[in-house]
């Protein structure tokens, strides 16, 4: 198993996207439609995006590498 573990450090708070997500709001909409998150559109999911759209989200995540 030697090799498969990485480092990884803390991200500074600069290094976080600003977006603001409504998280209890999508949760509770996808419940309401008997669905889990993953299952929702993405225009579904935009909804309860701010400001931005899914794809800004996805273009400025982080990544663990």
């Amino acid at each position: 198993m030697s090799g498969q573990m990485k480092e990884f450090r803390p991200y500074s708070i600069n290094e976080i996207p600003k977006f603001q997500i409504d998280y209890r709001g999508l949760i509770n909409y996808a419940h309401s439609v008997n669905k889990t998150v993953p299952e929702l559109s993405d225009a579904e999911k935009e909804r309860f995006i701010d400001g931005a759209t899914l794809k800004d989200v996805e273009n400025e995540k982080l990544s663990y590498v």
